[in-house]
This record gives structure tokens, sequence and C-alpha cells, in this order.
């Protein structure tokens, strides 16, 4: 967003140094620069165009976030790769860097799915998941594709299969192994479909194999 304000400028033949001043509309620069005039200075002014960058509480929330997280990674026995990259930029490069990359992680969260965010701590579980599919001093991969990458971790995996199993259990009184008789290979190769939301996928399972539901 740019924002005109006018810059004045006033210099004295008598009097040593330079005034600077800036004015957010033409009544405030007006007044300042007739008080200027009095002291029999020669005044300059000029209208400029300033670009401001605004954030809302969710830019500030997640740059908070990355920002905790980045400097565990890079504290003590952290990750070596952010260790280095902290070490060549500095704390507080990273630390500005740390709102951009709070800005690229809200685009990637508003990809997961429910089941990926439901339950899960947002400022500990998901911008960790989020920062682990970068890079330190690359490119950002493009949201979507960081978002696919989240949701296919084995830590995701076993969460989608927590919760299917849960569901299963709920309504059908059967549970993956226990009952369904399925290892997690079987479940993975066959039922785990990031997509599709684990209750739905669990009223497939149960069409596929004739399952009435018991509550």
């Amino acid at each position: 967003m740019e924002i005109d304000l006018i810059y004045i400028e006033a210099e004295h033949d008598e009097v040593p140094g330079i005034v600077r001043e800036l004015a957010a509309d033409e009544t405030s620069a007006k007044v300042k620069t007739q008080e200027l005039l009095k002291t029999g200075a020669h005044v300059y002014q000029q209208t400029m165009s300033v670009e401001i960058t605004a954030y809302n509480h969710l830019d500030v929330e997640a740059a908070l976030c990355v920002w905790e997280h980045l400097d565990q990674l890079t504290l003590n026995t952290g990750d070596p790769k952010w260790i280095r990259y902290r070490e060549g930029v500095g704390s507080f490069e990273l630390r500005h860097e740390s709102i951009e990359i709070g800005k690229w992680a809200l685009k990637v969260y508003d990809l997961l799915p429910e089941w990926y965010r439901d339950g899960r701590a947002y400022d500990w579980e998901i911008i960790p998941a989020i920062i682990d599919t970068m890079i330190p001093g690359e490119t950002r991969p493009e949201p979507a594709e960081a978002a696919k990458t989240a949701i296919n971790t084995e830590e995701a995996k076993q969460e989608y299969l927590r919760a299917f199993d849960w569901h299963l259990k709920k309504f059908y009184a059967i549970g993956v192994k226990e009952g369904a008789g399925m290892t997690d290979e079987q479940f993975f190769q066959n039922w785990f479909d990031p997509s599709v939301e684990p209750q739905e996928q669990v009223a497939k399972f149960a069409e596929n194999y004739g399952l009435g539901q018991m509550r």
C-alpha cells in the first residue's frame, strides 16, 4: 500500500544544519512550513509516495511462531543446516526473514486439510512441520507443494491412521487391526488418502465391506 507524504526541508543562511520533516497532509505541511519561514529559513517541499507494509494479527502470529521455532532450531543441538544459515546471515536478518516465512506459511496452512489441522498445536506442531518442507537459504517451495509434503510425512500418515481407527471403532465397533485385520502397510496402501477426511474414508470402507453402524 502506498501513501503520499510531504517532505519538508529547511536551511538557514546563518544557522548551521538542515531541518527535515514529514507531513501527512497539506494542512500540517503548511503549518510546519510557516513556522520555518518565520525563522528566516529557506524551505523546500516535495510530495513523495511511500510504500507502507500492513500486517494483520495472523501475519504477526505466524511470524512469531516461525521465529520461535527457528530460534529452537539454531540453538545448542538444533538443526545443523539452520545453525549454519543463521551464522551466515546473522540473527537480525533471520528474525526479519521470519516475517516473510510466516506469510508463506499462512498460504501453506490454508491448503492443509481439516484432519491435519484439527487437534494439532499451531505453534509447536503445524508451523514446525511447514518449515521442515523448506531448505534454509533456498527458494521456498510453492504452498501447494509444501502442503502436499507436510501431509505425506510418516508422522502425518500415523495421525491419519489414528483418526481413521477412532472413527471406525466409534461407528462400527472394530479397529483397523482388531476386526479389520489390516497392518499399517496394508492400510497406507489401500486407504490412506490425505485429500479425503478420515471419517469419509471410513464411510467408504464400511460401504465396501457392507458394515452397519453400531450407533
